[in-house]
């Protein structure tokens, strides 16, 4: 397949003008070729035009004018010449019972112009038909094999009943235009690139909604600097292999499994709202554990207005998360583990500027805690979780800094603006009133404490949070083994010592408990407290049966096989050792559906 540069191409009228010499010398015009669609079949007065029945196929670069409708047909690009292919949809509608509908086999570059004032229609097979097992494609209603860009004024209809909406195998360029696509799998793809620089677009996919997926250094990327973007996914609604920026536009996604995914994602412009059902933006990088620090992975906040509502974690980073300017409004999981909150970062995490507001179950799931070098946060830890539409001020001095009406459950709130000091105390209200608009329930001026509860003072800079002690590799981790009872005392020398041939009595042994410490849909965590006997110990073995299918994922201060159901956890290195009644702990996350019930457990001393 050639490769060229996707280059401006702007169809002027019903031709594209050609200006060559010095002094700009009238133009050779290119004519715009009509093919008119007649129900069964098409014409067209060009012999770079092949028409069989319902098979239309241009054959030269050119431009192309296509109106009317195709029913059960196609509409294919296919030529080895250099030069770009201008397709101009002027109300055209095609349908294929057994393919793709529009198709580009080859062609330099590929340009789709939507004529002003008119809806063209694309719609694919349920099910379609290939030539022999080893061929998959095409496999979407608009699938191209070249560089592909849409521009125009109209509107364009796509509807992938059997896989994807619109692909480009190269990259793909959306500048302008109406379009809606529903999709059974993907809703937009491009390859190498996906960059949507203006335009409308409103996405329904029960796969991804629109994504990049090449992995390579230089490509995999997704960008989104104008227009309007609307997404409902069924999985991934906004997916860049390798990045994803975001600079400008208004970018909405209604539904989600998660709403931005990438290895590195920047939103410096524009209005960001996301929903999700899992962790609402993602920066993950392949090769490194759920636990690791990914050297190369972030998610950097440079401008514009995100707004953003998950069910798990709000913003989640294997490496780091960076605040510099714009606003962040995050409403994070309403319940959930300690590794689930508002902001959850495996690397660092910088306050540099902007206005942050996360609520959640946890505020800041983090394995260090922010810097205090750079600008002011707060962290407020209730006491217990507020309600659905609690309304939460934090006040310096009786001046209330910012209101925060909650559209779901929260027990705590990380707070970062230029009017935060680290050091300095402030004064925590619930109840009050608030005037004027919101952001994501978050409002810096209109908040009013008259009639309001007191709950609290925190100091900015502080937090007692994170994953202390969870998961393995956050701070304090290992904790110390539970001490032991110390050494009791020399007996008085004044009496004899015991008879050394006779051995003290021994009830060498272990027990050890079982409980769920913490459980949400679908998975639990889990601690066993395991306590010596009488004597000491110096390694032990607790075995289990779990009886409804339960999985572990993932352990800590435990060595833990499994084998189906059955279950055996050993102490590690600094564990194995407890002195008579002495006790130690070890934890798990697990899965579950259905029943938890808590099964029967046998420790064993060794």
């Amino acid at each position: 397949m050639k490769r060229i540069p996707l280059r401006a191409i702007v169809p002027l009228g019903l031709a594209v003008a050609l200006t060559v010499g010095p002094l700009g010398a009238p133009a050779t015009a290119q004519a715009t070729v009509p093919i008119t669609l007649t129900g069964a079949s098409a014409t067209s007065p060009s012999a770079d035009v092949t028409i069989a029945g319902r098979a239309v196929t241009i054959t030269a670069p050119g431009t192309y004018e296509i109106s009317g409708t195709l029913n059960d047909g196609y509409l294919n690009v296919d030529t080895a010449a250099s030069g770009a292919v201008n397709l101009i949809l002027n109300g055209a509608a095609i349908s294929n019972s057994s393919n793709a509908p529009l198709q580009v086999a080859d062609a330099d570059e590929v340009v789709i112009t939507l004529a002003a004032g008119t809806t063209s229609r694309l719609s694919d097979a349920t099910r379609y038909v290939y030539p022999d097992p080893n061929t998959d494609e095409p496999d979407a209603a608009l699938f191209s094999k070249s560089d592909l860009r849409i521009n125009g004024s109209g509107a364009l209809i796509v509807q992938g009943n059997a896989y994807d909406g619109i692909v480009s195998k190269d990259g793909l360029i959306i500048e302008s235009g109406t379009i809606t696509v529903n999709a059974v799998d993907d809703g937009i793809r491009g390859k190498d690139f996906l960059d949507i620089n203006g335009g409308t677009i409103d996405v329904t996919a029960g796969g991804d909604g629109i994504k990049s997926t090449d992995s390579d250094v230089d490509r995999g990327r997704l960008t989104i600097t104008n227009g309007s973007v609307r997404v409902n996914a069924g999985d991934d609604a906004i997916k860049g292999e390798n990045t994803v920026a975001i600079s400008g536009g208004t970018v909405t996604v209604t539904n989600s499994f998660e709403a931005i995914e990438s290895r590195q994602i920047t939103i410096s412009g524009g209005t960001v709202n996301v929903t999700a059902r899992d962790d609402a933006i993602n920066a993950v990088e392949d090769g490194y554990g759920d636990f690791d620090v990914a050297p190369n992975a972030f998610v950097r906040f440079t401008g514009g207005t995100t707004l953003v509502n998950s069910s798990i974690d709000g913003i989640d980073s294997n490496g780091s998360v960076t605040f510099a300017a714009g606003t962040v409004v995050v409403s994070g999981p309403a319940t959930g583990s300690p590794g689930e909150g508002a902001i959850d970062s495996n690397g660092p995490v910088y306050f540099n500027g902007g206005t942050v507001l996360g609520a959640g179950s946890t505020s800041m799931a983090v394995l260090s805690l922010p810097p205090t070098s750079g600008q002011g946060w707060v962290a407020p830890q209730l006491s217990s979780s507020q309600p659905a539409g609690t309304l939460l001020h934090l006040v310096s001095g009786g001046q209330v800094l910012v209101s925060y009406r909650a559209p779901k459950n929260f027990r705590e709130v990380v707070f970062s603006s230029n009017r935060i000091q680290h050091g300095q105390t402030y004064e925590v209200y619930v109840g009050g009133s608030l005037t004027g608009t919101t952001t994501g329930g978050m409002a810096t001026t209109g908040g009013s404490i008259a009639g309001a509860n007191r709950l609290m003072t925190v100091v900015a800079g502080q937090y007692r949070g994170g994953l202390v002690g969870w998961p393995p590799g956050g701070p304090g981790w290992p904790p110390p083994p539970t001490p032991t009872p110390t050494t009791p005392p020399p007996p008085n020398p004044t009496t004899p010592p015991p008879n050394p041939t006779t051995p003290p009595p021994s009830t060498r042994g272990c027990t050890a408990t079982y409980s769920v410490t913490n459980q949400w849909q679908g998975g639990f965590q889990g601690e066993v407290q395991v306590t010596a006997g009488s004597s000491p110990i110096t390694g032990w073995r607790v075995t289990w049966t779990f009886a409804n299918g339960q999985t572990i994922t993932q352990a800590w201060n435990a060595t833990i096989s499994a084998s189906g159901s059955a279950v055996t956890a050993t102490n590690v290195s600094f564990n194995g050792s407890l002195g008579a009644g002495g006790r130690t702990t070890f934890g798990f996350l697990g899965s579950w559906n259905g029943s938890n019930t808590t099964p029967t457990l046998t420790c064993t001393a060794t």
